[in-house]
């Protein structure tokens, strides 16, 4: 979360696990940040490039809009989205565009914090991020949900060793009491774009 995500390395790799099996190649990080996943996965062998409009090091990651890409329609076997959409200003709008830059049957591979109470904060959704909202933008948006896995002990780990080892700053520390009021929790999720046209 905001400059780093719960997991690490090993919850990338267990997001492509959700699909494994599936054709993905060439693909993109929504909000990649310092571009670390990025580095990881063209070590594995995907043609993948980060986009992020705040940090970026210009080789592994490049100054872009995950809701407003330069990408063809159509021309990607999956998108990464860890820890990003919820905090990216307008969640409906980046599912959108991933869904519009992805092939018919591709994958968006997800990660990112929901909450328990219906009076919780909404982020960059239209209404309060509980698992519900999020199930119900994944469809609006339309995907299918093929995997949803609650990885809530990552977030709690996260939670403590950014407090313990001091890494969380005063906007993050906010962050975290309104999400412990709120009954915060994590989730992985693979979402595949139909093979029709389906886009709204």
């Amino acid at each position: 979360m905001i400059g780093s995500h719960p997991g690490g390395i090993g919850l990338t790799q267990r997001l492509f696990g959700l699909a494994e099996g599936e054709c993905l190649v060439k693909g993109v990080d929504l909000g990649a940040g310092d571009g670390t996943s990025v580095r990881y996965l063209r070590e594995k062998g995907y043609q993948v490039t980060g986009v992020d409009n705040q940090e970026f090091d210009g080789e592994a990651v490049i100054w872009g809009d995950m809701t407003a890409m330069d990408v063809l329609e159509g021309s990607l076997d999956f998108c990464l989205a860890e820890c990003s959409v919820s905090v990216c200003g307008d969640g409906r709008s980046a599912l959108l565009e991933a869904y519009r830059v992805l092939r018919p049957g591709g994958s968006l591979l997800l990660s990112d914090v929901f909450f328990h109470k219906e009076e919780a904060p909404s982020l960059s959704m239209p209404k309060p991020l509980t698992f519900g909202c999020w199930e119900r933008e994944f469809e609006k948006a339309g995907f299918e949900i093929k995997a949803m896995v609650d990885e809530t002990a990552l977030w709690r780990e996260f939670f403590l060793e950014s407090l313990w080892n001091g890494n969380a700053d005063a906007e993050l520390c906010e962050f975290f009491g309104k999400a412990g009021r709120a009954q915060c929790g994590y989730f992985l999720a693979w979402l595949r774009k139909g093979e029709g046209d389906g886009f709204i």
